[in-house]
């Protein structure tokens, strides 16, 4: 790999995408050499100035060219772990992306594939994993350990020493108490206050939060 070429393909082109290429921008390091969406992806498009080049078959093409680095932009948990998959099969390694304005305090870590909005908390010693989301103005409590795939929602405060287990996903404004454990597949209402363990595949609301209903397995 040449570690002096800042090209980076995009693997998608929504929403997320925009928030994504935005930091991008602000963070000054990569270059943005294309967008890609799922199979049926549209060439004749841009995203903030980036082209869409169109779907995963230009993967080869890409690589070939030079192009060894890739961010997966999709807000889906399950849907970002695969796609990841399936751009490291193909010989790209993934980058993590911290806006600026993001604050990664002493010896916190953000493993590749991840991404860390403005205005957002990671305390010390906080572990994220592998292609997780941190949106706005959320904060990560000092030794938490934070699974792959798990995405923050806007506002969300999570207390030190938690474990949040893969797949996770934590609605706007959620908080969770210190030294709490969400097993893998959890998804916590908005603004919904989570003050016991959660166990794996299971939906909560409220405050004090409370079961809604099981949640689909983790795939």
């Amino acid at each position: 790999m040449d570690d002096a070429d800042d090209r980076i393909v995009i693997f998608g082109a929504g929403g997320h995408a925009r928030s994504v290429i935005a930091a991008l921008h602000a963070q000054g390091r990569w270059r943005i050499a294309g967008l890609l969406e799922e199979a049926g992806g549209a060439a004749a498009k841009t995203v903030l100035g980036h082209e869409v080049l169109g779907d995963g078959t230009r993967l080869p093409a890409l690589r070939q060219a030079g192009v060894a680095r890739a961010f997966v932009a999709i807000g889906d948990n399950h849907a970002r772990g695969r796609i990841a998959a399936v751009l490291t099969d193909a010989g790209f390694s993934l980058v993590s992306v911290i806006h600026p304005t993001a604050v990664c305090t002493l010896d916190a870590s953000i493993a590749a594939g991840s991404f860390v909005h403005a205005l957002a908390l990671v305390g010390p010693e906080c572990e994220v994993g592998r292609n997780a989301i941190v949106q706005p103005f959320v904060s990560l409590g000092h030794e938490s350990r934070i699974g792959d795939c798990v995405q923050f929602a806007p506002g969300v405060h999570v207390g030190g020493r938690t474990r949040i287990g893969d797949h996770c996903f934590l609605g706007p404004g959620a908080v969770v108490f210190p030294g709490i454990t969400l097993g893998r597949n959890v998804a916590v209402g908005a603004n919904s206050v989570v003050n016991k363990d959660v166990a794996d595949d299971m939906v909560v609301v409220g405050n004090p939060a409370r079961l809604l209903r099981r949640a689909d397995p983790a795939r």
